[in-house]
């Protein structure tokens, strides 16, 4: 495969993703993360030689992947200017938002993190994101990281994630409050 060809593949796969106009940098930041965060994942799982089956060991990877790049991609300028558009409304936001149902996928597959904590983990988030997506955008930001501290030490001491997934809480909070709530 030659580089144009490659660089249009990633490119069709990033635009719906991060938003159409994303700088070779950007992608090339959020397609890193993305990557090492998967990485980091599947050496965990070889290293530590969990009892998990092959599809939670799957799945354990393809969160990684998605938030470990959607930290990075959704603090880009061109993911903000794309997801806070003009026309992207509270609705618009909420489905996407509403679509991170992680939290429930880690209830299913590992039953000891339990379903009332997939629902506190999922449930402070959405309000954590409509309190920082409402908020007047001079105050965004800081609300937004202020937010994120509370979501991040509830995701590493009350909401206690399955072993081998202590970084997801913090990192879905990081991913979704703190970066993608907060508009330029």
């Amino acid at each position: 495969m030659t580089m144009g060809l490659i660089s249009s593949i990633m490119r069709r796969i990033s635009d719906p993703l991060i938003g159409p106009g994303a700088t070779a940098g950007e992608l090339a930041l959020g397609w890193a993360a993305a990557i090492a965060a998967g990485l980091a994942q599947c050496a965990w799982i070889i290293i530590a030689s969990p009892s998990w089956s092959a599809v939670q060991m799957i799945i354990a990877a393809v969160l990684a992947i998605d938030i470990g790049g959607g930290v990075v991609v959704n603090a880009t300028s061109s993911a903000r200017h794309w997801w806070h558009r003009p026309g992207q409304g509270l609705p618009q936001h909420m489905m996407f938002f509403a679509a991170h149902i992680h939290p429930f996928i880690i209830a299913w597959l590992w039953p000891s993190f339990g379903w009332i904590g997939a629902a506190a983990t999922y449930l402070t988030m959405l309000a954590m994101a409509i309190a920082v997506v409402t908020s007047p955008a001079r105050l965004a930001r800081p609300l937004a990281f202020g937010l994120g501290a509370v979501g991040i030490v509830m995701g590493t001491t009350v909401l206690r994630m399955p072993v081998g997934l202590e970084w997801l809480a913090a990192c879905y909070f990081m991913k979704l409050v703190m970066a993608h709530a907060v508009r330029d």
